[in-house]
């Protein structure tokens, strides 16, 4: 990114199966499907990155965090892909 351009910004499409409701569990999905699909895709394939997105614009860090602290020592409530 150039000095004169301004940042891409944008916002997540809504997701049909949370409509109305609490984003909890659509943060929760998609922090999973984003870990599922890099462990059987791929860090570098760009369709994970849409679940990245979504579940870093609408779940508190502090959640990411403890998750990510969950995975690396074998606790997280999810089979995760090897």
């Amino acid at each position: 990114m150039g000095n004169n351009e301004e940042p891409k910004l944008e916002t997540i499409p809504p997701d049909p199966r949370h409509y109305n409701q609490n984003v909890t569990q659509w943060c929760f999905s998609s922090f999973v499907d984003y870990h599922k699909c890099i462990r059987l895709l791929g860090k570098k394939n760009p369709g994970c990155e849409q679940f990245a997105k979504i579940y870093k614009a609408i779940c508190p860090n502090s959640w990411i965090s403890r998750w990510e602290e969950q995975i690396d020592v074998g606790t997280f409530p999810v089979d995760l892909p090897p």
